[in-house]
């Protein structure tokens, strides 16, 4: 069915300039467009409202826009929006970076007009589809992704929201180092002048509670100096 009412899209990028163009490129191409210059107003505000897709753009105050993506799709892991980086970023190394972290494209700044509308309108014909399955197993341990729960041999874990928020991004992203800067950013929603040892307890209770232990198929790993790292040891399961 068509849209009876303008596809919404969050932009985020701090250049006031560059902003205005892409605004208007949208806006002429009948979308609607909410533009913010920080990373968390733009996080908070793909939370609580619905958008369509949003474009982001990398080095912006507050939350960068990499830790944004994790939010997203922390927050909304039951159908996140399409996210487009808008980026001067231009190496290999950040186009797979932000790939593999969940972004559906990723364009060079500058770009051209009609190449971001092509992209934007391709990412969004294959939102509704191909969507990456919610709810997974690991041993004994089943997650439900979209309605946020963990279970232990059938039975759900009692977890609060910020462990829920934890387990989940680890098991998002296992077999990859998760620093404390960037878990403080994307978990706690917050800078590095929050207290670091805050994920060091929420490590040691998620050990506990997931029983994330060898024995089990799991190793939550802290590197020294750096973060946590989960591994599940059985591959191909």
């Amino acid at each position: 069915m068509p849209h009876t009412s303008p596809l919404k899209i969050a932009l985020l990028e701090d250049d006031a300039d560059a902003a205005s163009t892409v605004a208007d490129w949208l806006r002429e191409a009948g979308y609607s467009v909410d533009w913010f210059q920080r990373g968390a107003d733009c996080a908070r505000a793909v939370e609580r409202g619905r958008y369509d897709a949003c474009v982001l753009d990398w080095m912006v105050p507050d939350l960068t826009g990499p830790a944004v993506l994790a939010r997203i799709r922390l927050q909304l892991a039951d159908k996140p929006p399409p996210v487009i980086f808008l980026s001067a970023r231009d190496s290999a190394e950040d186009v797979v970076q932000m790939l593999s972290a969940g972004a559906d494209d990723y364009i060079v700044k500058p770009a051209a007009r009609a190449v971001l509308l092509a992209r934007l309108g391709a990412v969004l014909r294959r939102s509704g589809m191909g969507q990456e399955t919610r709810r997974r197993q690991w041993g004994h341990m089943e997650v439900d992704f979209a309605q946020r729960q963990c279970f232990i041999d059938g039975e759900r874990v009692d977890l609060t929201e910020r462990e829920t928020d934890f387990a989940l991004y680890l098991l998002q992203n296992t077999g990859r180092l998760l620093t404390r800067a960037h878990l403080l950013m994307t978990v706690w929603a917050h800078g590095g002048d929050l207290d670091s040892r805050k994920v060091d307890v929420h490590a040691s209770t998620l050990r506990r509670k997931l029983q994330l232990a060898p024995e089990h198929g799991w190793q939550l790993i802290s590197v020294y100096g750096q973060g946590y790292r989960l591994e599940w040891l059985h591959d191909g399961v």
